[in-house]
């Protein structure tokens, strides 16, 4: 009898397996007619979980990236529909094929896999869905269930944060300020290891680099910005259903190391990540608002300018920022104190020191210890600096407990509340008595005579600033100039802190020439020096600089011509009205010295519109010019 069970029971198997293959193969076949006839590889929500965009030159969508392990399809770059049945026959791919660490494609693309199932209706019983353990334990460690959108302000002395930076943090249920550094963060960066500057600038503006996604623990990014740069953070809770932030993570754990093109300028971190919200929310099509540059504090605005997007906003001061005002509430003998004991020239036993309370000597120890942790992270401490901590923190366990120190208050206006970064516009001047009228172009991002509410104090960041110049007396329309790039970045000095500032810019510019008129010329500038601070709230900056600059032009008599000589600047930054003098001589290679003598007024009219006058006097080649400028310009 058992020799007559087993030939049976094959022969039943070999029946059975072609039908099981064969139903699977119909209900494939069934769901791609039902897909095909839905359109569900056209709809938005399909293509930006392929990273659909629309191409800059050519009509139609590609994807931003075709690493072939993020398509199932060979084409699923260019063609949704090809990407989508390629991705239904792969959620019928046998388990049994997968060992160790690979996964089943419902697993790989699993964000893929909740939208098509709940679109298409798909059956559970003709279609199981699998079981994903790795994804599971990743999203019961991040146990998400709300999302925060994070900007640390900008960092102008790097060339990879000039703008600022976003994040995107999931926070899960019930945390208070504190646990949330605990919480994850989504980030998008370069991916690279370049330690120049310089080269990182260049590569990064041109798209040499590969833009990754990666997660890690908050407090990693909050010590890197409040800590090591100095970066005050604003957190901006959303209010994104549990669904949605569910839909977003899986997301992320699909792409994975998917590099994706990197761009300073567009595509970057902010831009990459209005992708994963436009995925979380269908509808929002935050990131179609931004086709050629993305400034970080824009993509801010766009997101919250969602309504009833954002529930709260939170500022974490920097380490800086703390130090600054904790010490702002110091007497000046108190604040000669803290300075002596940090530097050394002072100790805990001094009489005076000891002559004060406890509680205020608790104080001064702390602030001593934290200027002293902070000038040893700068690189600015010397060698007993390791030393000297050690015994601060002895001697302020002895003193015993101090009162609670206070933090700086909330800034009245977030970054995204400042002007808008694009600025237009149309003015005219007088130059030598002869008329002109000139329009403007700025896409970002801001100027020392913009209004400063919202934006890093003493920092200039313009990109691509243009300005066309119709002559009237000569009926000639000309480029009066673009600046590629322009950086100021003014530090005031003080006693406790001696950073120093420094200028950088360069383009195309209307300069005078040899024997008379203007040419347009192509240079750089830039040198550095000190600023200091004229007053308590640091609305006057006085600047001394070291200004050198090199043009070339055909109209030269040796093609270029390099100078160096003093620079001198008087700035007001006041809410309604700016102001500035400078005065700079440089002598040059082909001639004698230039001289220039500049005043120039901003008035805000209202958060949208300002006013801005210019007089000016210039002399080289022995000529000298006068002009008189005046523009209406409108941010938006």
């Amino acid at each position: 009898m058992r020799l007559l069970f087993l030939p049976a029971m094959l022969l039943l198997g070999s029946m059975l397996v072609p039908q099981a293959v064969a139903g699977e193969e119909a209900y494939l076949q069934e769901l791609q007619h039902r897909a095909r006839a839905l359109d569900l590889a056209h709809e938005r929500q399909w293509q930006d979980l392929l990273h659909y965009e629309p191409r800059r030159f050519r009509p139609g969508r590609r994807s931003a990236t075709r690493h072939e392990e993020f398509f199932n399809a060979p084409d699923g770059y260019r063609d949704p529909a090809a990407e989508l049945n390629a991705t239904l026959a792969a959620f019928f791919a046998d388990p049994d094929g997968f060992q160790g660490d690979e996964q089943h494609p419902q697993c790989a693309f699993i964000a893929r896999r909740h939208w098509l199932a709940e679109r298409l209706n798909i059956d559970p019983d003709r279609l199981p869905m699998r079981p994903c353990p790795r994804f599971r334990s990743w999203y019961e460690s991040i146990n998400p269930r709300d999302v925060t959108l994070v900007f640390a302000d900008a960092h102008v002395n790097s060339p990879a944060s000039m703008f600022g930076h976003t994040l995107l943090r999931i926070d899960p249920p019930g945390q208070d300020r504190e646990l949330r550094l605990l919480s994850y963060v989504i980030n998008h960066a370069a991916a690279t290891t370049e330690t120049s500057g310089l080269m990182f600038a260049v590569r990064g503006l041109t798209g040499g680099y590969p833009g990754m996604f990666s997660i890690m623990p908050y407090y990693e990014k909050v010590r890197e910005y409040n800590a090591l740069e100095n970066r005050d953070l604003w957190e901006y809770e959303l209010d994104l259903e549990q669904d949605e932030v569910d839909l977003m993570l899986m997301h992320v754990w699909e792409v994975g190391s998917t590099p994706f093109p990197y761009y300073f300028l567009y595509q970057n971190c902010s831009y990459r990540l209005l992708r994963l919200l436009d995925i979380a929310r269908p509808g929002m099509d935050l990131s179609d608002r931004f086709s050629w540059w993305a400034i970080p504090t824009d993509t801010v605005r766009v997101v919250l300018d969602e309504e009833g997007l954002l529930r709260k906003a939170v500022y974490r001061p920097s380490d800086r920022s703390l130090l600054d005002h904790r010490l702002a509430q110091l007497s000046e003998a108190e604040q000669n104190l803290v300075l002596g004991l940090a530097l050394g020239e002072k100790t805990p036993e001094s009489k005076r020191f000891r002559a004060l309370p406890a509680p205020r000597r608790a104080v001064m120890l702390e602030l001593a210890h934290d200027y002293l942790h902070y000038l040893h992270t700068a690189g600015d401490a010397d060698d007993d600096a390791r030393g000297r901590l050690r015994d601060l923190l002895v001697e302020r366990a002895r003193v015993g407990s101090a009162p609670e120190q206070s933090s700086p208050d909330k800034p009245a206006v977030r970054p995204d509340q400042g002007h808008d970064t694009l600025r237009l516009g149309i003015g005219g001047g007088n130059r030598d008595g002869d008329g002109y009228l000139s329009l403007f172009w700025r896409p970002g991002y801001h100027d020392l005579l913009d209004p400063p509410a919202g934006y890093q104090h003493g920092a200039h960041i313009s990109f691509f600033d243009a300005a066309l110049r119709y002559d009237l007396a000569r009926d000639r329309l000309e480029l009066k100039y673009l600046t590629l790039v322009d950086i100021e970045s003014l530090a005031p000095r003080d006693r406790y802190f001696r950073p120093w500032s420094w200028h950088v810019g360069g383009g195309l510019d209307q300069r005078l020439r040899p024997r008379g008129g203007y040419a347009l010329m192509a240079g750089m500038e830039g040198g550095g020096g000190y600023a200091w601070a004229l007053d308590d709230r640091q609305r006057w900056l006085f600047y001394a600089a070291a200004h050198g600059s090199a043009w070339a032009s055909r109209t030269l008599d040796d093609d270029v011509r390099a100078g160096l000589g003093p620079r001198l600047d008087l700035l007001h930054t006041g809410d309604r009205w700016r102001g500035r003098l400078r005065a700079e001589i440089q002598q040059f290679t082909d001639d004698g010295p230039r001289w220039r003598l500049v005043a120039e007024q901003d008035l805000s009219l209202s958060r949208s519109l300002g006013v801005r006058l210019s007089v000016s006097r210039e002399a080289d080649f022995g000529e000298h010019v006068n002009r008189v400028d005046m523009r209406l310009h409108w941010y938006r």
